[in-house]
């Protein structure tokens, strides 16, 4: 499922992520994001999370709000 990105390192991008069980991930890590977009984040911050926010409150459509790390 593609969802969007809010805020961070790729903001403004849609991440393509698996279901579980008919919902994308509650949170998509630094671990995460290396894997998927490696060299290409050498520049950015990525201290945080991104975590899964439901637009129209408790399902699709969702988002990623970018968390930063304290």
């Amino acid at each position: 499922m593609e969802v969007p990105a809010v805020g961070g390192p790729v903001d403004g991008r849609s991440l393509t992520v698996p279901l579980d069980d008919g919902q994308p991930p509650e949170v998509i890590d630094q671990a995460w994001l290396w894997a998927e977009y490696g060299s290409e984040l050498l520049d950015a911050d990525t201290t945080g999370v991104y975590e899964l926010e439901s637009v129209a409150g408790g399902g699709p459509p969702w988002v990623y709000l970018w968390v930063p790390a304290d």
